[in-house]
């Protein structure tokens, strides 16, 4: 697989609110409590301008990825439903969840502090969830990982096209990951077919 397009860099963990502020976008809500911001409203940075010559640019459902409005919560936060319901009051969130894109075990194991909310289709992070966290939380639990991720200086993570697939609301497939590797179309410039 070759590496996402740049209009499909799209963060979803940060290491601290100066990442965010950073590479995110500006803070224009903080609610928290003591010394500890649980839940960040910001005002997405300009992404970077799609190519309409990828399929994933029709589907409606791709405005999630760069919404210029968005929830990020501390990785400890629980109330994060609440907190979305107050960011955006005019969301009708029935039949959805609401998920942290990247598995909060996972975040603190790689040492992010924050991490992005999106309202997911129950279908859709039923059928996500176990397979690939569970890979991610082994991977990055053994003794090299650990080190690694300590020793990192990476102050955002972007969406893989796992991530991508799960932000979309497509359910994973009848195999392993079979949505995502279908997915790879959809990422596609038409003449790298």
């Amino acid at each position: 697989m070759s590496r996402l397009a740049p209009s499909l860099y799209v963060p979803i963990a940060a290491r601290d609110t100066r990442a965010i502020e950073t590479y995110v976008g500006a803070i224009v809500q903080r609610r928290g409590r003591g010394p500890r911001d649980n839940a960040l409203v910001v005002e997405a940075h300009e992404p970077e301008a799609p190519d309409f010559r990828m399929a994933i640019w029709t589907l409606p459902a791709a405005t999630v990825l760069h919404h210029p409005r968005q929830l990020w919560v501390h990785v400890d936060f629980a109330s994060y439903r609440r907190a979305y319901a107050q960011a955006f009051p005019g969301v009708d969130l029935s039949g959805y969840v609401l998920d942290h894109v990247m598995n909060r075990r996972v975040a603190r194991l790689k040492g992010f502090g924050y991490l992005r909310i999106v309202p997911i289709s129950r279908a859709a992070n039923s059928s996500h969830g176990g397979l690939s966290e569970g890979w991610a939380v082994t991977g990055h639990s053994s003794a090299a990982m650990r080190e690694r991720n300590r020793l990192s200086k990476a102050s955002v993570q972007y969406a893989d096209l796992a991530d991508i697939v799960k932000m979309l609301s497509m359910e994973g497939g009848g195999g392993v990951m079979d949505n995502v590797n279908a997915a790879q179309r959809l990422v596609a410039v038409p003449d790298q077919l």
